[in-house]
């Protein structure tokens, strides 16, 4: 990045060098990026803008980012915003999974599930026979896919398949490079790990994540987010939610435009984070949830199809915490519908529990 650069946006911005340096130092603290010492920033700020030197891969966003600038000769192997819909090889590839990605939105995860498993294969035996930049981009696709394909498992209830399809994702994010990709792996494994009695073991997978330097603020948010929902699964961790809901809503307004276009594996926006809220105030039997989930239900996008049967589940939970049994049962019913559309295990093992509750409190009236 060019210093003359640097110290222009700053002056345009009004800014002294030490109001520069306290953007850096906030903004670092937002993304957990451990910066040097503030005199030793101090001095690296001056030898950047008098061009002595110029500010690695990590100070360089960091400024963009407080800036609003774009680096000027971003490296093609480490830029984390890379648009995957262009017609090179991590383009392509990135295309084939992304529309997977949709199928399993709109139809669920029994559709799309062997021909994702394939694909992922299939990016196996590339990566074995590619070199160079080809092998970076096909490890970055693979990590990708595979992430999806565990996802899918999970969702039919296959956890011995997702736990495979989860190593091979943070395997081939290792060998990207890349802890966009690791950190995603590691998330959502974490989610099927609170669900499958090991809670404890996932929060700390989670904060493992979220320590990986350099990662965008909307994978924050997500992660952030994902912290709250695995800490539902542990007693006495009801402030860790509530405390990790808010840095995700915080996070999420800082995340950079163009953000959702290169992490397609994140499906997160204000109403995404609006219906992950409802979702994990139900489970803490919070007596706000109902109204914020069928706000988050009526904005939430009729292609979200398994995502609108779990909001449908919520308003169910709420209405049983709540004693309105036939509302409850009339959730149900509808909920079940779009869970046999879309064939999710994991969906329906929820309905069934709740359902068999729902039913022995009914036989109590």
């Amino acid at each position: 990045m060019d210093g003359h650069l640097i110290r222009s946006a700053r002056q345009a911005r009004g800014w002294s060098q030490t109001q520069l340096l306290g953007a850096l130092r906030s903004r670092a603290a937002l993304e957990h990026v451990t910066l040097m010492s503030p005199a030793s920033l101090r001095v690296a700020l001056s030898r950047w803008e008098n061009g002595h030197t110029v500010p690695d891969l990590v100070h360089t966003r960091l400024l963009c980012n407080v800036l609003e600038l774009s680096p000027a000769n971003p490296s093609p192997e480490h830029d984390q915003h890379e648009d995957p819909s262009d017609s090179s090889l991590f383009g392509i590839l990135a295309h084939h999974t992304n529309s997977l990605r949709l199928l399993d939105r709109r139809l669920g995860a029994p559709f799309v599930r062997k021909q994702t498993a394939g694909h992922v294969a299939a990016l196996e035996v590339m990566w074995a026979r590619r070199s160079g930049a080809d092998r970076h981009s096909v490890a970055r696709a693979q990590a990708d896919t595979a992430a999806l394909a565990a996802w899918q498992d999970l969702d039919v209830g296959d956890h011995t398949a997702a736990d495979r399809h989860f190593g091979l994702a943070r395997q081939a994010a290792t060998r990207s490079g890349d802890p966009t990709l690791l950190a995603h792996a590691l998330g959502e494994h974490a989610v099927m790990l609170s669900e499958s009695g090991h809670a404890p073991r996932a929060l700390a997978q989670v904060r493992r994540a979220e320590a990986l330097p350099g990662l965008p603020m909307l994978l924050r948010a997500w992660l952030a987010a994902t912290r709250a929902q695995v800490a539902t699964w542990c007693p006495g961790e009801t402030a860790t939610v509530r405390q990790a809901m808010a840095e995700a809503e915080t996070a999420l307004t800082h995340a950079r435009p163009g953000d959702e276009v290169a992490l397609p594996f994140l499906a997160l926006n204000e109403v995404h984070l609006q219906r992950w809220n409802a979702h994990l105030l139900v489970r803490l039997g919070d007596h706000t949830a109902g109204t914020i989930a069928e706000q988050a239900l009526r904005r939430l996008p009729d292609e979200f199809v398994r995502a609108r049967a779990a909001q449908v589940l919520d308003l169910a939970e709420y209405a049983a915490h709540t004693g309105d049994l036939d509302q409850a049962a009339g959730r149900l019913s509808a909920a079940a519908k779009s869970i046999t559309t879309v064939g999710s295990r994991r969906l329906r093992y929820r309905h069934d529990v709740l359902a068999r509750r729902v039913r022995e409190l009914t036989g109590r009236r």
